[in-house]
């Protein structure tokens, strides 16, 4: 998994209003904010998926959500800690959903 992406893309899931924001369930996208909230998981962004694991890309809507929680996952902190990833490159004004919409 990698950490190179800075910005959601307009289909990201964790963009109010997106298309993927609009046609996920409510119950998914509760599952998704549990899983990478509370139980340390990774979220590969959508685009990323059909790339072999070594060119997939951690979601940066996830990444910036997780951020903006002060809860970043193991990874994103073993990816900082190696220098492969960087939470100041990360484009904080993206208009994120919030805790609330999950």
């Amino acid at each position: 998994m990698n950490f190179d992406l800075k910005k959601p893309c307009k289909d990201c899931p964790f963009i109010k209003g997106s298309s993927t924001n609009l046609t996920l369930s409510e119950e998914r996208l509760d599952d998704i904010l549990n899983d990478i909230s509370n139980n340390d998981m990774t979220f590969t962004c959508h685009k990323t998926l059909d790339l072999a694991k070594s060119e997939q890309q951690h979601c940066a809507g996830a990444l910036i959500y997780l951020e903006r929680e002060d809860n970043p996952n193991q990874m994103m902190r073993i990816a900082e800690r190696l220098g492969l990833y960087d939470r100041r490159e990360l484009k904080m004004t993206a208009d994120i959903v919030d805790k609330s919409k999950f």
